[in-house]
């Protein structure tokens, strides 16, 4: 009887699911043709003579965008929101040196922010664009502490005047679980080496470590230091004035009445506090006017790259590839914003199966992950040397743990004097809910042929013999980081583990502690390898995930789809549970198969 009841259900189901693949694959059918005749297109951006780059970021400022699972944007109506950031460094270069370009404006509303290596790089970039004679206009209703930084940079920053431009500074906050697993008697085993390894602290205190907060105090110290001088120099304000301002704050903001648009403009931070309509009218007095007169002419910099980018040719015979590894490592294949083993050993292959590639250039963005992924991608460049083809790394705002377990063999290392590196430490974590289930009356049972069997189980918690396999092979682990960074690094033994134990540092300081060859961005590291491999004339090559016309398509409808999504606004409720997925997200990079892992907790989210 119940078979003839569901049976109407069934075939209301076979129905959705024929619609659901007619609709989508006709969605298919129009992003492919639109890809295919994307190239034939005429519709190109309109750049008048002396009309303005508009710098309109929004979203973090990343390496490399991350890859989203439909169905995942379908569920949550969500896409990340991320800028690339070579691509706006490129605009603003290609700007610098175009005609038609006499201005550039910053219009900041929508940007999130990134890691302090890559808001210097931007800020470069813009500096350089100025530098060329062309005026910069940052023009935003308010600016946060990082698109401060690049603000800085303009001629002239205008800010509406209901809102604020003001520094806070730095910090590292986590969430503790601790009496939570205790109330569901959750056992969490952990394996580690390293004084400073405090991955798994969450789950075993209640407060910060002393080891810890000596860490994040360390780098978080070295990129305010960058931040405050940096801003000085370009407002031209006195040295050490933005720490007395805000150690101060009680009385600045008596004098200015309480009024935080006041407190920018009296600390030097901006230049004018206006209203909408007004910044609209300085922009079109200063650079001109569309046809329609109700706004300035400009063009945004995400087409303007496009036209540029389709009319740039070169006739050399060598090349330099830039691969591209950001994200937390894992084991297996991964799409973009995470560096999957196999995926990135595939884009080592793709790069060096092209006969001009002379050399190669490792861009590390990762806080690293499972330590049997770095080593096999270690391996992997390794070979590359051996066919003498150089390798030289470029450490972004994190290249620790397992991001320097990768790079540590390169013939050259490069970082930023604010990139985080270091945290050369082991660990692993295994969580079991044995206790918790017999609370509730759940008991397990059963046979096996050898201690080892079955002896690692959430069900029945960890057997002694198994426990110590784990550790044993912890430590091996570690033995195996500190041995091979020093034989790549031409260290002793003794040394790489006095500066080691899971310690972070900034790459200004790795540098003098030997874990750094150079201080110097990306071109820097492009340059040396082209050097290395005795190069005068060569194009740069930055090796792309290979993609299919099915993920093409995919990604051009998540795109089109996201796009016509309202954006949730941030609740009270949903910034908690945003902090809280935060702490445990790296979780789900734990799929070492022998439970070993150099991840770097200590170090600031990648975004």
């Amino acid at each position: 009887m119940l078979q003839y009841l569901l049976m109407p259900l069934r075939w209301l189901w076979r129905l959705l699911t024929i619609s659901q693949t007619l609709v989508f694959g006709l969605l298919g059918l129009i992003i492919l043709s639109g890809l295919l005749m994307a190239p034939f297109s005429e519709d190109t951006p309109d750049i008048p003579d002396r009309g303005a780059l508009v710098l309109d970021l929004q979203g973090v400022l990343v390496e490399e965008k991350t890859a989203v699972d439909p169905l995942e944007l379908l569920q949550s109506g969500e896409r990340p929101m991320e800028t690339h950031l070579r691509s706006v460094i490129k605009a603003i270069e290609l700007g610098a040196e175009d005609d038609r370009i006499g201005w550039l404006v910053l219009d900041l509303d929508e940007f999130g922010g990134g890691l302090m290596p890559h808001l210097e790089r931007v800020a470069d970039a813009i500096r350089g664009f100025k530098d060329s004679g062309k005026p910069v206009i940052a023009a935003s209703r308010a600016y946060n502490q990082s698109s401060l930084l690049l603000a800085a940079e303009a001629d002239e920053i205008l800010m509406n005047a209901e809102y604020s431009a003001l520094p806070e500074g730095f910090a590292a906050y986590r969430t503790y679980f601790k009496r939570l697993l205790n109330d569901f008697d959750v056992n969490v085993n952990l394996f580690k080496v390293g004084k400073y390894k405090s991955a798994a602290e969450p789950y075993f205190r209640e407060d910060m470590s002393p080891e810890d907060k000596e860490a994040r105090l360390g780098y978080l110290s070295a990129w305010w230091s960058a931040y405050t001088s940096r801003i000085e120099e370009a407002r031209e304000l006195e040295p050490g004035s933005l720490d007395q301002a805000l150690a101060n704050m009680k009385a600045v903001l008596e004098e200015s009445e309480g009024n935080l648009g006041q407190v920018a403009l009296n600390m030097g931070l901006v230049d004018q506090l206006v209203t909408e309509e007004e910044m609209r009218d300085h922009l079109i007095n200063l650079i001109g006017s569309e046809e329609d007169e109700t706004t300035y002419t400009g063009v945004s910099y995400q087409p303007y790259l496009a036209q540029q980018m389709n009319f740039e040719e070169s006739d050399a015979d060598a090349k330099v590839a830039v691969i591209t590894a950001t994200g937390g490592i894992v084991d297996g294949f991964a799409g973009p914003g995470q560096i999957g083993s196999l995926s990135l050993v595939e884009r080592i292959h793709q790069a060096v199966d092209d006969d001009s590639v002379k050399a190669i250039v490792l861009r590390v963005n990762s806080g690293g992950g499972s330590k049997t992924a770095s080593e096999i991608i270690r391996q992997s460049l390794l070979a590359v040397q051996a066919d003498d083809i150089p390798v030289v790394a470029s450490f972004g705002g994190v290249a620790a743990s397992g991001g320097y377990w990768i790079s540590a063999s390169a013939d050259k290392i490069f970082a930023a004097n604010t990139t985080i590196t270091g945290s050369i430490g082991i660990f692993g974590v295994i969580p079991t809910f044995e206790k918790t289930l017999d609370r509730y009356g759940i008991t397990t049972d059963g046979v096996s042929t050898t201690p080892l069997a079955g002896a690692a189980s959430i069900e029945r918690g960890i057997s002694p013999a198994f426990a110590e396999l784990i550790q044993a092979n912890i430590e091996a682990g570690y033995t195996q980081f500190i041995e091979m960074v020093a034989e790549s690094r031409s260290m002793s033994v003794e040394a790489v583990d006095n500066i080691a134990q899971g310690r972070v540092w900034t790459g200004a300081a790795a540098k003098e502690i030997g874990l750094v060859d150079e201080i110097g961005e990306l071109q820097a590291a492009i340059e040396a390898a082209a050097e290395l491999a005795d190069l005068a004339d060569f194009d740069v090559w930055h090796v792309e995930p290979e993609r299919t016309t099915q993920e093409q398509i995919i990604e051009a409808l998540t795109a089109s789809f996201s796009a016509h999504l309202p954006p949730r606004p941030a609740t009270l409720l949903g910034r908690i549970e945003s902090a809280m997925q935060a702490e445990l997200e790296w979780i789900d990079n734990l799929n070492d198969p022998l439970h070993a892992y150099a991840i770097c907790t200590d170090c600031p989210e990648l975004r």
